[in-house]
């Protein structure tokens, strides 16, 4: 018997590469059949609910990196922010349709855990904006946002046969550091006479 979180998984991965997929195509996705899928949600709301959750619940665990302490230094920043991405990585894989189904952000249960993980990551965001780690002239929230871009487009990439698993990692992490690091402060100009480099 297929336990609940691999059926919410298998779930989660059909509606990532087709949002419409009613029951019978997610039953068939997952290798099951629609009366199995069925006796345990009875509609397609149902089970859109359940893999909400199950999404919350995972968001939840990758974000343990951001409770670093307010004393933190960059090079634990750093760390963090590293472990943060590769952490979400297959979690964007499985449920970046979440925040696109109506059915889904319908639900309270689903924004309010939403909203905590947001405040949850903007407050590290913040962190790395008052260790320099992070560009101040960018609202936390766009930070946020351009990360959960990123990972959508990798995993997107992914299922298009595109991109290797083992590569975005490495891609997701450039790009958004790439964009959101301070830039280096201009080099002083050579004093007056001295020889050209």
């Amino acid at each position: 018997m297929v336990h609940e979180e691999e059926l919410l998984d298998g779930a989660a991965r059909v509606l990532a590469g087709d949002h419409s997929a009613s029951m019978v195509q997610i039953a068939a996705g997952i290798g099951t059949s629609r009366a199995t899928l069925s006796r345990r949600y009875a509609t397609r709301e149902a089970l859109l609910k359940a893999v909400a959750v199950r999404a919350i619940e995972v968001v939840d665990g990758c974000l343990a990196p951001l409770d670093l302490a307010q004393n933190a230094d960059a090079a634990a920043f750093d760390t963090a922010l590293e472990e943060l991405v590769v952490a979400l990585l297959p979690a964007a894989h499985l449920y970046g349709f979440t925040s696109r189904d109506a059915t889904v952000l319908a639900d309270p249960a689903f924004r309010a855990g939403v909203d905590r993980q947001d405040q949850r990551a903007l407050a590290f965001l913040g962190l790395g904006q008052r260790l320099g780690r992070l560009r101040a002239d960018l609202p936390p929230y766009w930070i946020w946002y351009s990360l959960w871009g990123l990972l959508d487009a990798a995993a997107e990439g992914v299922r298009d046969g595109h991109l290797a698993p083992r590569q975005i990692g490495h891609l997701v992490l450039t790009s958004f550091l790439s964009g959101t690091r301070p830039c280096a402060p201009p080099s002083a100009p050579p004093p007056a006479g001295a020889p050209a480099p």
